[in-house]
């Protein structure tokens, strides 16, 4: 992706952070990656105002500053929420790039510092491919809603798990013989039902709120045939704030739809692409079989793929890339679905 302001890179200064439960470390560099000072702050607000505070003196033109952090998740959350406060130019660093610069360098030990190090380094080599860290990532509705997906994902695990349970306490029923184990197991049953009953009444207590949380922010797309409310809360969290995609192109490959390229000389050859956000992946791939369920123009489109001498798997791919252009237009235009 590219830079989100633009900016010398030759004059910049990039900062990695490497993020831990207590404590964090960072390193800041030039464009040659001479070092220019490292900092281990506590994981606190004090300490997170620390770190900016010797960031600032490190250079005192923000625009200058371009920030990478490895483990953005929980750990670095309040982190990342105040550095999008004050600079503009904020990216995630994936660990495999890290990992890959220290495996093949001739200093192999692993330190805080070093990892710091090592992701400055990338932000040097290869900000273009960096997915930028946006403020609409971080605004309250839209954490809220990530985190209510996570815990109704979470539910309807457990649920499905107790629902395998009792069919085994029931099959083990019907096989018993003795009095006394017929009525343990009658009594499993009657508290696998009630734990059952229990998880659905929170999941359906989930989808309330999904509807509200989705109000002007994904709420059009249950406009579109085979988008259930859930299946938009869980696009919306994936995707994660549109405005991070700077085309459609980046959103197909986010998702892990598009073919990639796979060529050796005069051999070009495309497969599968196994990369991607999996789990957006595969709520697309559950509404693309919803709407060749439902809708006659997608089945429509469906058969003629098939027609043309794809197999079905890959006319379904061809289904979830259609439907994915359509739910990036959908959430940049915040406009319903018109048919």
């Amino acid at each position: 992706m590219s830079e989100q302001i633009r900016f010398d890179r030759n004059l910049a200064t990039y900062v990695g952070i490497d993020v831990h439960p207590a404590s964090h470390t960072a390193f800041a560099m030039n464009r040659f990656e001479e070092g220019r000072g490292s900092l281990r702050f506590e994981n606190t607000h004090n300490g997170i105002q620390h770190f900016l505070s010797w960031l600032s003196c490190v250079d005192g033109e923000r625009s200058n500053i371009i920030v990478g952090v490895e483990g953005r998740g929980g750990n670095g959350h309040a982190l990342v929420g105040q550095l999008l406060d004050t600079y503009d130019n904020v990216y995630e660093v994936n660990p495999l790039y890290t990992k890959h610069r220290r495996s093949f360098g001739t200093k192999q030990e692993k330190t805080d510092e070093r990892d710091a190090k090592l992701i400055a380094e990338v932000l040097t080599r290869k900000l273009d491919e960096l997915p930028a860290i946006t403020k609409q990532e971080y605004l309250p509705r839209q954490v809220v809603l990530k985190k209510s997906v996570e815990f109704y994902d979470e539910a309807t695990l457990t649920g499905a798990r107790f629902k395998n349970q009792l069919h085994r306490l029931q099959r083990e029923l019907t096989l018993a013989t003795n009095k006394q184990e017929k009525h343990i197991l009658t009594v499993a049953m009657k508290e696998k039902q009630a734990d059952i009953l229990r998880f659905a009444k929170r999941q359906k207590a989930f989808v309330t709120q999904f509807a509200l949380l989705l109000e002007g922010n994904g709420r059009n797309l249950t406009t579109f045939p085979g988008i259930s409310t859930i299946a938009a809360a869980r696009i919306v969290a994936h995707v994660n704030g549109v405005s991070r995609f700077h085309s459609l192109d980046g959103f197909i490959r986010y998702t892990g739809i598009a073919p990639v390229e796979r060529s050796s000389g005069k051999t070009t050859k495309y497969k599968q692409n196994y990369g991607g956000n999996r789990q957006l992946n595969s709520v697309l791939y559950i509404v693309a079989l919803s709407h060749l369920r439902w809708d006659p123009k997608g089945k429509a489109y469906f058969e003629k793929k098939v027609q043309e001498g794809k197999t079905k798997k890959h006319a379904i791919r061809c289904l979830m890339s259609r439907i994915a252009c359509i739910v990036y237009a959908m959430l940049k235009s915040g406009e319903a679905y018109r048919g």
